[in-house]
């Protein structure tokens, strides 16, 4: 998620400096679930931090942080809310929750390497790109049942998309006039 060592190191201390503070004031139920979903949330900087420490070579840390670590915190996150904040009861939702966490596991599998060689590079996490319907239905499970904030996320993410998509266009126009006018 962030692109070094130390962003992904002081972004997961400062998450979790905040989310502990917060848990000693009075919140209300939603409030302290909400809280502890950031703490679960934020631990995946520290798994990214060992992967950026290692510098991403593929060796037995990178091998066991990205098969094993990175799917632990992601399936929490499904699990804190699909079953510690709304005690789910439909078998329904048992059965995919089972199948979406064994899908991470298989889908991570293997070693994460850098996305590219600058400074603002990320983790992918067991050499797959993420691709926008895995993220969609992992929100689906993250966001279960108050679907009116996935709708939210996903105009957001679409929105980065596109306008990642017209960088790229404008940069190909750029070297195409480049081309043309110097040759």
């Amino acid at each position: 998620m962030c692109f070094s060592f130390e962003i992904s190191l002081l972004t997961g201390l400062f998450s979790w400096s905040v989310g502990l503070y917060l848990l000693t004031k009075n919140l209300t139920l939603e409030q302290n679930n909400s809280v502890k979903f950031l703490l679960i949330f934020s631990s995946m900087q520290f798994a990214d931090a060992i992967l950026w420490y290692i510098k991403m070579k593929k060796n037995n840390i990178n091998y066991f942080v990205t098969s094993f670590i990175i799917p632990l915190i992601l399936s929490l996150q499904v699990l804190f809310n699909v079953y510690y904040r709304n005690n789910n009861k439909n078998i329904f939702i048992h059965i995919a929750t089972i199948i979406g966490i064994l899908y991470l596991f298989i889908k991570f599998n293997g070693y994460s390497i850098s996305s590219c060689k600058n400074k603002l590079s990320s983790p992918i996490w067991g050499s797959n790109e993420i691709l926008f319907l895995e993220i969609m239905i992992f929100s689906l499970f993250i966001f279960y049942p108050n679907y009116s904030k996935l709708i939210v996320v996903a105009l957001m993410i679409l929105f980065i998309k596109i306008f990642f998509y017209i960088q790229v266009w404008l940069f190909c126009i750029y070297i195409f006039v480049d081309q043309i006018i110097f040759g």
